[in-house]
């Protein structure tokens, strides 16, 4: 290729195309010249976790200096007071000490990312557990576990003024060592816009009162009812159900289209009938008619089932 001149023209420069610009959420970010992003452990429909390590941490000699950062989306859907109320929430969480709830240290903020400074914890969540077992089902002495620690969490978080509000398999985190925490409380607060997420194979619903998943949900909360301690009592004999049978109690119905199409719960086989009694109690559509509080609920169903150990334990050698 010439020019008129006969001299040869330079082959026209290639334009190097924008680039997608870098995610402000990645391994390596540090947030607030402290806390490096290593890797995502989690994400939902409004935040993402990540292990971070913390420099302070590390830098004093902690044996584990990491963390857990939830970042939260705020972005055009959460007005400015919202995002105030979200803190103010998290504050809260923070004096929330016990030894069957995740530690939330601070919630802080850099360049519009909003986030939750947590325990890390090792293990695995109850959603990856049923995948992991048979059938989904749970050995017996594992459930009695479940049941008695997340009511222990429920009894002190309520004794507190505090509801879970969406209480699922995804929130409940079984450590190592097999004791269980309660995970990401749901910090209550309505959007500027309805959104939808999938989680868990169910539909996750962000509403005037925060988010509920309605598989696990009891029909005030799927009302959008503010969030009380009986929603969380009818959550826990959700899982509860599902630990020890695999299914859920309602079939592929939510707890609103059973109580309008008056359909009640299979009865779990082989389970004890007063087992099953405080089951069906914690399942009570109607929450006037549903058992009280997590701790009468834990008490009711692991009473029966230890007894039975006890009587085989003291039971006389056959010979």
């Amino acid at each position: 290729m010439t020019s008129d001149t006969g001299v040869p023209k330079a082959p026209p420069r290639k334009t190097k195309k924008a680039g997608k610009p870098k995610s402000p959420v990645r391994p390596g970010v540090v947030l607030r010249g402290r806390f490096e992003l290593l890797e995502e452990i989690g994400r939902g429909g409004l935040s993402v976790v990540f292990k971070a390590r913390d420099k302070v941490a590390a830098d004093a000699g902690l044996a584990d200096p990491h963390v857990a950062l939830k970042i939260i989306f705020a972005g055009d859907a959460v007005e400015p007071d919202i995002v105030s109320l979200m803190h103010r929430e998290a504050r809260r969480l923070r004096d929330l000490v016990h030894p069957n709830i995740v530690r939330v240290y601070d919630m802080d903020v850099e360049d519009q990312l909003h986030f939750m400074v947590m325990e890390h914890l090792n293990g695995k969540t109850l959603s990856k557990a049923f995948r992991e077992t048979p059938e989904h089902i749970l050995d017996v002495r594992k459930v009695n576990r479940l049941v008695q620690d997340v009511a222990a969490a429920l009894s002190f978080s309520h004794g507190r003024g505090i509801v879970h509000a969406d209480l699922k398999p995804g929130n409940v985190f079984i450590e190592r060592n097999g004791a269980v925490k309660l995970i990401d409380f749901n910090i209550a607060f309505p959007v500027a816009r309805p959104m939808k997420v999938t989680e868990e194979d169910t539909i996750q619903i962000l509403g005037r009162l925060g988010a509920v998943t309605p598989a696990y949900a009891s029909p005030q909360r799927l009302n959008d009812a503010e969030p009380c301690e009986a929603d969380d009592v009818f959550s826990l004999a959700v899982l509860t159900y599902m630990a020890l049978s695999g299914q859920r109690p309602f079939g592929g119905k939510t707890s609103l289209e059973a109580l309008k199409e008056e359909i009640a719960p299979e009865p779990i086989r082989g389970l004890h009938r007063r087992s099953w009694k405080a089951i069906e109690n914690g399942l009570a559509l109607d929450d006037a008619s549903r058992t009280p509080s997590a701790a009468q609920f834990a008490l009711e169903f692991t009473r029966q089932n230890v007894f039975s150990v006890a009587n085989r334990l003291m039971a006389p050698l056959q010979r």
